[in-house]
Order: C-alpha cells, then sequence, then structure tokens
C-alpha cells in the first residue's frame, strides 16, 4: 500500500529523511568510476586501464585539472581509477 501523501498545509508534516542515501551513493561512484575508466581506455584504445604509462597519467591529471571544476562528481572517478592503476602497477 502507498503512504498517503502529506499536503502542504497538513499539520503533522514528516521531516525529512533518506534512510538509505548511501546506496546512492555507490551508485554513483560506480557510475563516475564506469564513465572515467571508459573515456580513458578508448582515447587511449587499450582494454584495461592498468595498460596504462605514467606518462599517459601525467597527462589525464593534467587535462582533469585544466577541466574538471573541483566540485564535480568525477574527480572521484578520476581518483578511483588511478587508485586500481596505481595497485595494479606497484
Amino acid at each position: 500500500t502507498r503512504k498517503k501523501r502529506k499536503h502542504k498545509g497538513d499539520n503533522k508534516m514528516t521531516k525529512f529523511d533518506w534512510a538509505r542515501m548511501y546506496k546512492d551513493e555507490e551508485y554513483i561512484e560506480r557510475e563516475a568510476y564506469s564513465c572515467v575508466e571508459s573515456a580513458i581506455c578508448k582515447h587511449y584504445d587499450i582494454e584495461d586501464i592498468t595498460e596504462l604509462t605514467e606518462e599517459q597519467w601525467v597527462d589525464i591529471h593534467a587535462w582533469q585539472e585544466e577541466n574538471v571544476s573541483e566540485y564535480s562528481p568525477m574527480n572521484m572517478g578520476f581518483s578511483d581509477v588511478y587508485n586500481v592503476w596505481e595497485m595494479e602497477n606497484e
């Protein structure tokens, strides 16, 4: 059954709650990672992010610094992709 919606004039309006917001945050993180990884792999014509060289990462970071707002959620994607690359190339 659907909950009855409270209307603007109702006196007993409940406070806003988003109990499972973390699920949506995880989704956004996965999407940002996927978008960044896909763009990088497509640009460099590679199958896997681990194929990148350190020089390519310097180029990617330079582009990111110049083109991505510090408030962009894509920064998280760049960081996560870089972390995966770094772990595989230690």
